[in-house]
């Protein structure tokens, strides 16, 4: 392969892995899970819906699929929000801060004042 030496290469990504791994775990990233791991497991999968909604558009799967799609970000974030209440970490008023926020956007210059979206 081009030169290179494969078993080299190896024994140093798993010297540089092995590195990586103890100051991982000395600063406390492999610690036992926690709550914000489990919310930002929660937000991956809103992200894994916003890419399914893209994917159905790339593909042409049509309407119903691209709409079903949206569902799945809407059911995800309604949940995901649903829990954020329930432990304290977000209000309780969605809808009045949607509603507020959409006022906000209105009034807001086009692009928001940036050169491109």
């Amino acid at each position: 392969m081009g030169g290179f030496d494969k078993d080299l290469g190896s024994t140093l990504f798993a010297g540089l892995a092995q590195r990586m791994g103890k100051t991982s775990q000395d600063k406390g990233f492999w610690s036992p899970p926690e709550m914000m791991d489990k919310y930002a497991a929660k937000l991956a999968l809103v992200h894994s819906e916003v890419t399914e909604v893209l994917e159905a558009l790339r593909k042409r799967q049509g309407k119903d699929k691209v709409t079903e799609e949206f569902a799945d970000v809407f059911i995800r974030c309604f949940d995901l929000h649903r829990k954020l209440v329930e432990d304290g970490e977000a209000t309780d008023d969605l809808y009045d801060t949607i509603l507020a926020k959409m006022d906000k956007n209105d009034a807001r210059p086009p692009l928001h004042g940036h050169a491109w979206g």
